[in-house]
């Protein structure tokens, strides 16, 4: 079954199955075909939170059977159809790790990342009610957040080097102490 039928030459010397010879060899997948075929793509879907596996096997057939992915005659077809979902869900999880520009009008929204911005923004605002008899301690906790230089805190606190560096050893020692023993800032 799994089998090539006739072949075609390329002009760089890879022999391919025509698309007829391709579709035919599709149209007479078995039941247990179809099951090992949806069991690979279920193994390359992985890592894909926002696709299926039967997305990935529709894709990969339809790049087959347009011709995009021409088919080696030498190639059983489950390494075939496997090496292409491969590839195609090597590109979606490159897609998908993207960072999403604001104008995307496609960009799917994740309630997981919206609650984990809520949580930090939550943390953030309990660190900085913990840290509210502390102005200096609290100045370069914000610095940290801003990523702004040392030196700028400095400046903008009005405190020189060691003022600075008792004051962060302070808010670590208030952060830790209230937050979690053990973090290291």
């Amino acid at each position: 079954m799994w089998g090539e039928e006739t072949i075609r030459d390329m002009s760089d010397g890879i022999e391919t199955l025509s698309i007829e010879e391709v579709a035919r060899l599709l149209s007479r997948l078995r039941q247990a075909d179809h099951l090992r075929l949806a069991a690979l793509a279920q193994a390359w879907i992985s890592g894909c939170p926002r696709r299926e596996a039967a997305e990935l096997l529709n894709e990969a057939l339809a790049r087959v059977l347009s011709g995009a992915r021409p088919w080696p005659a030498d190639v059983s077809l489950p390494a075939f159809l496997s090496q292409v979902m491969r590839s195609i869900a090597s590109q979606w999880r490159h897609e998908d790790q993207r960072e999403p520009l604001l104008d995307d009008a496609d960009v799917v929204r994740d309630d997981s990342v919206t609650t984990l911005n809520h949580d930090l923004a939550d943390l953030n605002e309990r660190m900085r009610k913990a840290l509210d008899d502390d102005p200096d301690g609290l100045g370069i906790f914000e610095q940290i957040l801003g990523q702004r230089s040392r030196k700028d805190a400095r400046a903008e606190l009005g405190i020189d080097e060691t003022q600075y560096d008792t004051a962060r050893r302070r808010m670590i020692r208030t952060l830790r102490d209230q937050f979690s023993p053990g973090w290291t800032l």
